[in-house]
């Protein structure tokens, strides 16, 4: 992929964000650009790592917003300075939109031998069943498989 693609869809995105910086609406996926300020962040988890040598590590990200959750899962690598920057990042799209009014509690993640499992607790704003959630994710970037099982 040439360099000029990620340079594009940045000013892209930079772009799009400008011209709707009044406009919201409900429905709205949020990219995590949203959450790159500390504030709305409240649970950060490291866990397994990808790659054929195992060159870099999952990145788990929990943000709450609007009374709801955010979820969003980065492919973390050291650059030549030793640096940990995200190579990609994964919206969970069940949750990353300012309709879904799921609220994600007890999360926890684990290492498989082909990515990471996520779980939690879901309680949804439009209705009153706990749910338990679970994301499998990886091995390429941006796969994801989602699961939400009644716990009541």
């Amino acid at each position: 992929m040439p360099r000029a693609a990620p340079v594009r869809k940045m000013l892209l995105t930079a772009l799009v964000a400008w011209c709707s910086a009044g406009a919201h609406a409900l429905g709205s996926d949020l990219g995590y650009e949203t959450f790159k300020t500390p504030d709305p962040v409240s649970w950060v988890q490291l866990c397994g790592t990808w790659g054929k040598d195992h060159q870099g590590t999952y990145r788990v990200v929990h943000a709450e917003q609007y009374a709801q959750s955010f979820l969003y899962v980065q492919w973390m690598a050291r650059d030549a300075n030793g640096s940990l920057h995200a190579e990609h990042t994964l919206a969970i799209g069940e949750l990353d939109n300012d309709h879904a009014e799921v609220a994600l509690t007890d999360l926890t993640c684990r290492a498989t031998p082909r990515g990471i499992v996520v779980t939690a607790k879901a309680a949804s704003g439009h209705d009153d069943k706990l749910r338990r959630v679970t994301i499998e994710v990886g091995p390429a970037p941006g796969q994801y498989r989602y699961r939400a099982q009644r716990t009541r």
